[in-house]
């Protein structure tokens, strides 16, 4: 199990990336844009994506999902030195997107003003981001879907750690889920992470399988004061590059 330092650093990209096989990229992306940009980043949706985001009741959710997958369309056609509108993304059995004309993995999360993108060239990636809000009943949430250890441990924190904590552990376990690709067919309390502040992200243990924690890397992403967010990656030895899309469009 790598550990990695959670503080992120996230720097302006260069016009031209070129991914190599042990580096992993992520990308942080402010939602909340002019309307213009927003109708720019409209342009590159496919229909399915428009109908959906027509479907949201209010419109500032409406335009965080079109700016969150139109940047998902920018940034991996930038990758892949091609236009948007030529990607043709598809899910699998299970919900998670892959592009069906090419092999490059990537995962999306938004919430609130941000979304939070992972791309690896051959590592399974996963992301997760979350706003963090006290409003949620974080114990009886915590007993459903943790495990026995990370309910220990949460529990044991002082009052002061455990909204934090609480997010530390939902994000981590997110982001291995939805890097595993195998949706709520991989239960949440069937492996443990680790979620105190200031502690770094480790995936401490996976069953029925021990061995399977040692093949991967957790990083915990530094977005916002308030938010959240972890990325979850299947390889060891990386190299993390962390991009801001800010004055990307």
């Amino acid at each position: 199990m790598q550990k990695i330092e959670s503080k992120a650093l996230w720097s302006q990209p260069p016009d031209a990336l070129d991914l190599q096989s042990h580096q992993v990229d992520a990308w942080r992306i402010a939602l909340d844009l002019p309307p213009a940009s927003v109708r720019s980043l409209e342009s590159h949706l496919s229909t399915d994506e428009s109908e959906r985001a027509e479907r949201f009741r209010f419109s500032t959710d409406r335009d965080r999902y079109i700016v969150a997958h139109g940047c998902l369309r920018k940034i991996l056609a930038h990758y892949l030195h091609c236009q948007p509108g030529q990607l043709h993304l598809s899910t699998n059995e299970y919900g998670k997107p892959f592009l069906e004309n090419h092999k490059l993995e990537f995962n999306l999360s938004h919430s609130g003003n941000f979304a939070l993108m992972a791309v690896s060239q051959v590592h399974k990636v996963g992301v997760d981001v979350e706003r963090i809000r006290s409003n949620l009943e974080h114990d009886s949430i915590a007993r459903r879907f943790f495990s026995a250890n990370e309910i220990a441990e949460l529990m044991a924190l002082p009052p002061d750690q455990k909204e934090l904590a609480f997010f530390n552990c939902w994000t981590r376990k997110e982001a291995y889920i939805k890097a595993q690709g195998l949706g709520l067919t991989l239960p949440l309390n069937s492996f443990d992470v680790s979620l105190a502040p200031n502690e770094p992200a480790i995936l401490r243990a996976t069953r029925p399988n021990p061995q399977e924690a040692d093949h991967w890397t957790l990083l915990a992403l530094d977005v916002d004061p308030n938010y959240a967010g972890a990325l979850a990656v299947e390889g060891q030895e990386l190299d993390f590059r962390l991009w801001d899309w800010y004055a990307q469009d």
